[in-house]
Formats: structure tokens, sequence, C-alpha cells
């Protein structure tokens, strides 16, 4: 089955993706391990992992923060396998791995995941409780939004917002590391209970802010 979806991302150069093993470390990657795309179901989100990975805990911060905002049109030979709370047993992890502050159990999770043959899943997002994030373990690149793919690898994408700025607010939604609370869909899941993200609202006087 083939699964298409359009997702999003934050990144400040010229490519939001990996062709190349990803430089730096990532909840689902060691530095030089692996090609690692992470991207977002929800718009918000890219915002709410950057504003948690850079520690920006406060309005002013995150108002003075100006990044590029993509749209990526992911094209899968088959869909993904869904990594949550309840089912985060099966893949070797603990419910709190997902969205814990050391990223060793989830790295060799994704490994174990990719040499299985394994190379996309989604999995709750750390940053903004109630979101998921699409994680896949292979290379890909730029091709425009309406092109069609002539290889796996080749992803259309569009950038939506050049030097763009945080949405008002979100930072108050933002599970930071460290947090003295427990992230709050997890919270809801030991509770039993279903987490559902409310965004930010938006008036005339948070987009004059």
């Amino acid at each position: 089955m083939s699964y298409q979806a359009v997702v999003f991302r934050a990144c400040g150069i010229e490519t939001p993706l990996w062709a190349f093993p990803n430089t730096s470390d990532g909840r689902y990657n060691a530095a030089g391990s692996l090609p690692t795309q992470y991207l977002s179901e929800h718009p918000m989100t890219p915002w709410a992992e950057l504003l948690r990975n850079l520690d920006l805990r406060t309005a002013d911060k995150a108002r003075a923060m100006r990044l590029e905002i993509w749209g990526v049109r992911v094209l899968l030979a088959g869909s993904p396998e869904q990594i949550g709370f309840d089912t985060a047993g099966a893949f070797g992890l603990a419910a709190d791995d997902l969205v814990s502050d050391d990223h060793g159990p989830c790295q060799a999770a994704a490994a174990e995941l990719h040499a299985n043959g394994i190379h996309s899943f989604t999995a709750p997002s750390a940053a903004l409780p109630g979101t998921a994030n699409l994680v896949v373990l292979e290379p890909a690149v730029v091709i425009d939004y309406h092109a069609e793919p002539l290889d796996p690898e080749d992803w259309p994408t569009a950038l939506l917002a050049q030097n763009g700025r945080c949405p008002e607010n979100i930072w108050n939604h933002v599970h930071f590391r460290s947090a003295p609370a427990e992230h709050a869909a997890l919270a809801a899941w030991r509770a039993g209970d279903e987490f559902t993200f409310t965004q930010p609202e938006v008036t005339g006087a948070t987009l004059a802010a």
C-alpha cells in the first residue's frame, strides 16, 4: 500500500532534507549514522520542536526567532509504522522513552527498525503534546512541488515561509527539556484519557503582537 502526506519542517538552509547522514544527533539517529528525515504532521509542531531544541522559553525569545518553513509531499511505497505510547513495547521501548530527554533508547530502536527493513514510522512529538512526527530513515532530495518523482528519494517540496516568525503563544504549549510536569499527552495516556492539542487562538491582537 502506498502512503502520501503533506508534512512540515523548519529549516534555515536551502534544503530541509538529508541526502547524507545527519551531522548531529536526533531522537532517532546518532550523528553520522543514517540519513534521517524529521517531518511534522501538524504545521505548528516544527516551531515547538525548535523552541524545545533551542530552549527558547519566553515570548521575547520566541518572537525574535526567524526561520524558513517548508511543506513536503511525502510519497512512500508503504504505510509507516505507528509508534505510540500504547504500542511502544512492541518496538522495545517504554512509553516514556518516546518523549524522554534521553534519546538513546529511541536511537537504538530506530537502528533496529532500519536493520529489519522498516524505514518509516510516526511517533509522538516530545515538543508539542498531542501532535506527531513522521520519521523516515532514508535519504531524500528536494524537487519542485508539482514535479512527478522519478526515484523514491525525490520528494516534492516548497518553501512556505521565508524569515517566518513563530506563531503567538505556541511557546505556552511546548514541553521543554527538564520540565517539572510530565508530558501532557503521556500523562493523559497513563490516566486512560485522550489528549488533543488545541491550537492557540488567532486574533487581531496576536497578529499584531
